[in-house]
């Protein structure tokens, strides 16, 4: 069965269209009633949406801090369900300027870029359950802070208006319909076996083995990562912060097509305890779930490129809650 993609001839029309209908042309409560499901599931490092309802008025609190926000497709990765449904994993930046006061402050005028991998899948034309990581370290730079100084002002938000600190936990997680599942390809197995060897073996020496020595990686807050050098210095940072990190591999799809690299995407997350120095500075013993989205481009069983996408304003947060005073 062809995947229902409505008005538009493919997968990836589909994702671009949609979302340019519902951000661009400002047609969030139309557009969002006909592309998102009333009882939809969307998680983020923020935390669990669970109805249309509350994605409408995410995306309006969003407009009304950044009016002029445009988004800016990259790439879309994507599976046919082979039932109507599709997966899809769109990667796109965000440009706007903070022209309205809200949860980021008062209004600044900046100029703020994010990178965001959003996962959907897709049911009968509509939005079922979404996964959505946006690089909440290089939004924090855009604003002028740093990632644990936005998260500060979070917790300190949360917590004056009464409210447990927000963030997204497997606990929380409501069980949807959609069952992931790992593609039966060279290039995912390549992929999860190099993952498994870094992040869950603390094996950084296996970077030169399935990463091409000049491969650029886009890490979070908006840096890049060129060459095995940079990357293993990225990988030892985040593995002192969490040197009991379990990594699970979630999900994997990939694109095979004429002309371009093999293109998988990765759905995974690290849990651990924040209980060593390294990128999260001082060990607090915190207990962290990061959620991760990752695309990667493969040419002759080596990676040449990865965007590697965790929201770091929400792992301080994380950190944070644990420290503060309830």
């Amino acid at each position: 069965m062809r995947p229902n993609t409505g008005p538009y001839p493919d997968i990836p029309s589909f994702i671009y269209g949609c979302t340019r209908e519902i951000w661009e042309e400002r047609g969030v409560g139309e557009k969002l009633r006909r592309y998102y499901a009333d009882d939809c599931l969307v998680r983020a490092p923020s935390g669990l949406t669970t109805s249309m309802a509350g994605v409408a008025a995410d995306t309006l609190a969003t407009l009304h801090q950044f009016p002029d926000r445009q988004l800016v497709g990259e790439d879309v990765i994507w599976e046919d369900g082979g039932d109507g449904s599709f997966l899809s994993s769109h990667r796109l930046i965000s440009v706007m300027r903070h022209l309205g006061d809200g949860g980021f402050g008062p209004a600044s005028g900046a100029l703020v870029k994010s990178r965001i991998i959003a996962d959907c899948w897709v049911e009968d034309g509509r939005i079922t359950e979404e996964w959505l990581v946006r690089d909440g370290a290089a939004f924090a730079r855009s604003l002028g802070l740093s990632p644990r100084a936005l998260a500060e002002r979070l917790v300190t938000e949360d917590r004056a208006a009464g409210r447990p600190v927000a963030f997204f936990t497997p606990e929380q997680d409501v069980t949807g319909r959609y069952r992931p599942r790992i593609a039966d390809d060279p290039a995912v197995a390549r992929v999860v076996q190099g993952y498994q060897a870094i992040w869950d073996g603390k094996t950084p020496a296996t970077i030169r083995e399935h990463y091409f020595e000049g491969a650029a990686v886009a890490p979070p807050g908006g840096d890049t990562a060129n060459g095995w050098g940079e990357i293993h210095r990225f990988v030892v940072g985040v593995l002192a912060s969490m040197p009991d990190a379990r990594l699970t591999i979630h999900g994997a799809v990939v694109n095979r097509e004429p002309e371009r690299p093999v293109r998988v995407a990765l759905r995974w997350a690290l849990d651990g305890t924040h209980g060593g120095w390294g990128r999260w500075g001082e060990p607090t013993g915190a207990a962290l779930h990061v959620m991760g989205l990752s695309h990667l481009h493969l040419t002759q069983g080596q990676i040449t490129a990865e965007w590697f996408l965790i929201d770091e304003v929400s792992i301080w947060k994380q950190i944070l809650a644990e420290c503060a005073p309830a």
